[in-house]
């Protein structure tokens, strides 16, 4: 619930800015429709969950101009992600840190990929 209650904290702050957006580090195994291998439940249930609540505040927050994304960050090369992940975290931020310059209404509610794809619910 941490996401949901920082967006609800940030809201009038992100709301004056021009192009105000908010988004939270999701990951492609909360996806639905990218489970094609099972398991790892709790983490898969907690990024679906992540997903749902960014979901819900891109329809609560647009009124206010305010556009709300998760992000996917790609599979990285961290303690988590193991030393054959595809990506290392330099690729991985500047990814999704364009993405975030980049975003704008229209992407609002959306789940997006480090390199700018839109990802699948």
């Amino acid at each position: 619930f941490t996401p949901m209650q920082l967006c609800e904290l940030l809201a009038d702050n992100v709301a004056l800015a021009d192009n105000g957006r908010m988004a939270t580090v999701s990951s492609m195994l909360g996806s639905m429709s990218l489970n094609e291998f099972g398991g790892i439940y709790a983490y898969r249930a907690s990024k679906a969950g992540v997903n749902a609540i960014m979901k819900s505040m891109s329809i609560d927050l647009k009124e206010r101009g305010i556009t709300t994304v998760a992000l996917h960050p790609g599979w990285v090369r961290t303690d988590m992600g193991g030393k054959q992940a595809d990506l290392d975290i330099e690729t991985s931020v500047g990814g999704m840190k364009r993405v975030l310059e980049n975003l704008g209404p229209a992407d609002s509610g959306k789940f997006i990929s480090y390199d700018g794809s839109e990802m699948a619910w």
